[in-house]
C-alpha cells in the first residue's frame, strides 16, 4: 500500500474573503457555505433546578441564549416561546417568555392530577422557523404523582451495539477505523467494559470501551459479505451484531489528533477499485464551523491511493468543527465531526461565609463579571440534571439528532471536553446535510421579534382634512406611546413589551383632540407555531426484571398557601419592580434619606455610582463609563439609562431630579447593551407617584391583552411536609434556587441559602458572561 505525505494543497482559502481568479468549483462552495450561514442562529439552554418533579411542585428554569457562531451570548433574543407536552403528544401548557441581555426565566406548575410519566419542554423563538434544522431546546422530565407513582426505571436487558466507520464509509481492501457503541434500549451507557469482535467461535480482538460505552479499532474489509460480528455479554445474556455493510468503491478519511505541537493529520484514503474512476480528479477539504472555513484542493495521481496531509491549528476554529470530502461534482463522499479545544470556561470558587438570620451567607469569585443561577439539591439526589449549558451551547447546535443522545458527560465542571469525545464525534454526523446546504438555503421568511406588536383598525368615518393618531397608554407598564393612522384605517404599535393579561387603553386623537374610538385589535406575534415541534417517541424497553413502584418521595402540601394570604412583618421595604421585565440582572436598592442628603441630585448619584458625569451649562448631558471600550477604537462606552422605564435619548431631563424624588435605583455597570453605540451598562431610575388617574373623563378604548409575556413570579419553595430532610426529601426534594446573581466586574458576588437543610449538598452553578465565557460547575458543599 503506498501513502504519500502531500504538500500539494493547491487551495487554503477562508471562505470569509473573497475569491480573484479561482476556479468556479471553488467560487461555488464558499457561496454555498456563506449563503446558508447568512442567517444568524440562536442557541438555548435551560437550566433546571431538577429532572424529577412532583405534582404541586414548580418546575423552575433560567435559560441562556448563545451565538454559537460567535461564541458569545446572543443579546438581542427578546421573544422566547415555551412549550409543556405530555409523552402523547399533547400540549398541556405554554408560555411566552421575556429574554433580555441573553437570558431568561420562568416556571411550569405542575397541578396535583398530573399522571406520572414522562413530559418534554421545548423552547424556540419565531426566528428558528427560517431553518431547516431544529434549533430549539428540548429536555425531557419526569413527574411523579405520589397517589400513582408508576414504576421506577432498572437497567434494561434490552443492548443496542452498532459500529462506525471514521468518515462514514466502511471501505473494501482497506484499513477502516472504526468505533464501536453500546448504549442500553434508552440510548444510556449500561455498565459492560469490553466488546469482543468475532468470525464464528474465534475471537478476533477485545475492544475496551469508555465510561460513555464507546471504544474503538481498526478493521482491514476483505469480504463485501463479511460474517465477522461483534458482540456483549450483559446481566448473563449474549448480545451479537454484524459489522456495517463494506462498500466496494468510495473515499474514506482518517483523522490524527495532535502529531505535533500544533499539527494533526488528516488521511484520505481509497482503493484500487475505485482509483481508475477518480484518477486525477480534484476532491475538496471543506472544514468549517457555520461560515469560518478553510478549502483545500488534491488529486489522486500516480497510482497513490493514500494521501496524508497535515493540518495545523489555523485551519481549524475554536469549538466543533466539520470535516468534508467533495468530489469534483461537489457530492459529499465522507464527512468527521472535530472538537478544537480553547479557553471557554470560568472557575467558580465559593466560600461559606457566616450563618445570619435563618440563613447560610456565601461569599463567590469568578474572573469575570457573570450572569449565573444556582440549584441546591441533597448530594444523594436522584433528580440532578444531567443538562451541561457547555455541551448544549459548544456540541449539540452542530450535531444530528441530539434529543436522542447523551453529551452531558463529556464536559464536566467547565473543564476541556474528556478525552473520549472524539469516539462519540466519530460516530455522530452534522445537523446540517451538505445537499440541503447546496439547495436549499435559509430565507427570512419569519421576524425577529423584540416584543409584541400590535395591529389596530379604526371601525369609523374619518373625516378629510383632519389629522388623526392613537395614542397608547399603560400605567401598569409605564407606556405611552403614539402612532400614526396608515392605509385603510390601520396603526401599528411595535417592540411593546407587555405582561400576559395587562390592560392598555387606546385613544383616537383627532387634530390632538380626544374622541371616542371605535378600534378592532389583535397582537400580531404572541403566539408562533413552531415547524419542528417535538413529538414524543418513547421506546418500548423489554427487560428481565420487573421495575419496583416508586417509593420514598417527599411528603408534599397538596393545596400550597399562596403567600399574598399570609402577612409577615418585615421590616425591610420590598422592591417594587425588582421583578419588572429586564431588572433580574440589574442590582437594586431604596433610595434612603441619608443618600438624598448625601447626594442632591440624582447625577451627583450615577457620579457616586462609578460613572463620568458631564454636566455643562453650555452643553447637553452626557454619562460615561469609567473605562475605555478597546473594540470600538478606545472610546468611552456610555450607559444606557431608563426613567420610570422610558429609555433616556437625551439626559438633559436629569438635571431636574432630586434624589429624594427617586424611590428605586437599578444598575449593572458592565452589562454590554445590543447596539452599535458602544453601550455598556444600564441605569434604571423609578420615580415617586401619586395616584395614577391621567386618562380620567377621557373617551378611551380598553382592551387586555391575552397571551403577553409571561409575569415573572419570585421563587418560593415547595412546602415539604415532612421538612427537609428523610429519604424522600433526600431523593426528590429541592434545597434552594436562585435564578439570577450578577456578579460585580472583578467578578465577585454573594448568596444565601436558607438554613432549613442539614446535610452534604450540590451546588449546581451555571452562567455566561458578556464575552461569551461559560460557568459550568457542580460543588459539593456541607450545609
Amino acid at each position: 500500500m503506498k501513502k504519500h505525505l502531500t504538500t500539494i494543497v493547491i487551495f487554503c482559502i477562508l471562505i470569509s474573503s473573497p475569491f480573484y481568479g479561482q476556479e468556479n468549483k471553488i467560487q461555488e462552495i464558499s457561496s454555498i457555505v456563506k449563503n446558508y450561514y447568512s442567517l444568524e442562529r440562536e442557541s438555548i439552554h435551560v437550566h433546571f433546578t431538577k429532572s424529577t418533579f412532583i405534582t404541586n411542585e414548580n418546575i423552575w428554569f433560567k435559560g441562556y441564549v448563545y451565538y454559537s457562531k460567535k461564541n458569545a451570548p446572543f443579546f438581542t433574543t427578546t421573544n422566547i416561546f415555551a412549550v409543556l407536552k405530555n409523552a402523547e403528544n399533547k400540549t398541556l401548557n405554554s408560555k411566552l417568555l421575556y429574554g433580555s441581555m441573553g437570558s431568561f426565566e420562568g416556571s411550569f406548575e405542575l397541578p396535583p392530577n398530573m399522571a406520572s410519566g414522562s413530559y418534554y419542554l421545548q423552547f424556540y423563538t419565531n426566528w428558528m422557523n427560517n431553518f431547516s434544522e431544529d434549533q430549539s431546546a428540548l429536555y425531557k422530565i419526569e413527574v411523579i404523582n405520589p397517589d400513582n407513582p408508576g414504576q421506577s426505571i432498572t437497567n434494561d436487558a434490552e443492548v443496542e451495539i452498532k459500529a462506525y466507520p471514521e468518515g462514514g464509509i466502511f471501505l473494501k481492501n482497506k484499513t477502516n477505523t472504526m468505533v464501536v457503541s453500546v448504549k442500553g434500549c434508552k440510548k444510556q451507557p449500561l455498565p459492560v467494559t469490553e466488546v469482543t469482535l468475532f468470525n464464528n467461535s474465534e475471537t478476533i480482538q477485545v475492544i475496551p470501551l469508555d465510561n460513555n460505552g464507546y471504544g474503538k479499532f481498526e478493521y482491514y474489509a476483505i469480504e463485501e459479505n463479511s460474517t465477522d460480528s461483534l458482540k456483549v455479554t450483559f446481566l448473563n445474556k449474549t448480545y451479537k451484531t454484524a459489522l456495517p455493510k463494506i462498500q466496494k468503491k468510495g473515499v474514506t478519511l482518517k483523522f490524527t489528533n495532535k502529531i505535533g505541537n500544533n499539527s494533526s493529520v488528516l488521511e484520505l484514503k481509497t482503493n484500487r477499485d475505485t482509483y481508475p474512476d477518480i484518477e486525477n480528479k480534484p476532491f475538496y477539504i471543506l472544514i468549517h464551523k457555520d461560515d469560518n472555513a478553510f478549502l483545500l484542493e488534491t488529486k489522486f495521481t500516480n497510482n497513490i491511493t493514500d494521501q496524508e496531509m497535515l493540518i495545523t491549528d489555523d485551519y481549524l476554529f475554536d469549538g466543533l468543527n466539520t470535516i468534508r470530502i467533495l468530489d469534483s461534482d461537489l457530492n459529499e463522499v465522507a464527512q468527521r465531526l472535530l472538537y478544537k479545544v480553547f479557553e471557554n470556561s470560568i472557575p467558580v470558587n465559593i466560600t461559606k461565609n457566616k450563618e445570619e438570620n435563618g440563613d447560610i451567607l456565601f461569599t463567590a469569585e469568578t474572573t469575570a463579571n457573570t450572569n449565573l443561577s444556582i440549584a441546591v439539591l441533597p448530594s444523594k439526589s436522584k433528580a440532578l440534571n444531567n443538562n451541561n449549558i457547555s455541551n448544549e451551547f459548544l456540541l449539540t447546535p452542530y450535531i444530528k439528532d441530539y434529543p436522542d443522545i447523551n453529551t452531558s458527560k463529556y464536559f464536566s465542571n467547565g473543564k476541556e471536553p474528556d478525552k473520549n469525545l472524539d469516539l462519540y464525534l466519530i460516530c455522530s454526523k452534522s445537523k446540517y446535510i451538505w445537499e440541503t446546504m447546496k439547495q436549499n438555503p435559509p430565507k427570512e421568511n419569519y421576524t425577529f421579534d423584540m416584543g409584541l406588536k400590535i395591529k389596530g383598525v379604526i371601525n369609523q368615518k374619518l373625516k378629510r382634512g383632519k389629522e388623526y393618531s392613537v395614542r397608547l397608554t399603560s400605567y401598569g407598564t409605564i407606556i405611552d406611546e403614539k402612532a400614526e393612522i396608515v392605509n385603510n384605517n390601520e396603526f401599528y404599535f411595535d417592540n411593546l413589551i407587555l405582561a400576559d393579561s395587562c390592560k392598555l387603553d387606546f385613544e383616537l386623537l383627532e387634530n390632538g383632540k380626544n374622541i371616542t374610538p371605535k378600534i378592532y385589535l389583535r397582537a400580531l406575534n404572541n403566539i408562533a407555531q413552531y415547524n419542528h415541534p417535538y413529538t414524543p417517541n418513547e421506546k418500548i424497553c423489554f427487560t428481565d426484571e420487573t421495575n419496583e413502584p416508586f417509593t420514598d418521595l417527599p411528603n408534599i402540601e397538596k393545596e400550597a398557601i399562596k403567600l399574598e394570604n399570609i402577612v409577615i412583618e418585615d421590616k425591610r421595604e420590598k422592591l417594587k419592580h425588582a421583578t419588572a421585565f429586564g431588572n433580574g440582572q440589574l442590582r437594586g436598592r431604596k433610595i434612603t434619606e441619608s443618600e438624598s442628603l448625601g447626594f442632591p441630585t440624582v447625577l451627583d448619584l450615577i457620579r457616586y455610582e462609578g460613572f463620568e458625569v458631564r454636566n455643562r451649562p453650555d452643553s447637553a448631558v452626557a454619562v460615561y463609563g469609567r473605562l475605555k471600550n478597546t473594540l470600538v477604537n478606545g472610546l468611552k462606552n456610555s450607559p444606557d439609562v431608563f426613567l420610570d422605564d422610558y429609555r433616556l435619548v437625551k439626559l438633559d431631563i436629569l438635571r431636574d431630579i432630586l434624589t429624594s424624588e427617586i424611590d428605586e435605583f437599578y444598575i449593572n455597570k458592565h452589562m454590554s447593551v445590543p447596539t452599535l453605540q458602544n453601550r455598556i451598562g444600564i441605569i434604571k431610575i423609578y420615580r415617586k407617584r401619586k395616584a395614577f388617574s391621567a386618562l380620567k373623563n377621557k373617551p378611551v378604548f380598553n382592551y387586555v391583552l391575552e397571551n403577553g409575556f409571561e409575569k415573572i413570579t419570585p421563587f418560593t419553595n415547595t412546602t415539604y411536609t415532612s421538612g427537609y430532610s428523610g429519604d424522600g426529601f433526600n431523593n426528590y426534594g429541592l434545597i434552594h434556587w436562585i435564578p439570577t446573581i450578577i456578579s460585580d466586574e472583578n467578578g465577585k458576588f454573594s448568596f444565601s441559602i436558607p438554613q432549613a437543610y442539614k446535610g452534604e449538598a450540590k451546588l449546581i452553578i451555571e452562567g455566561l458572561s458578556p464575552e461569551g465565557k461559560i460557568i459550568s460547575q457542580v460543588i459539593t458543599i456541607n450545609l
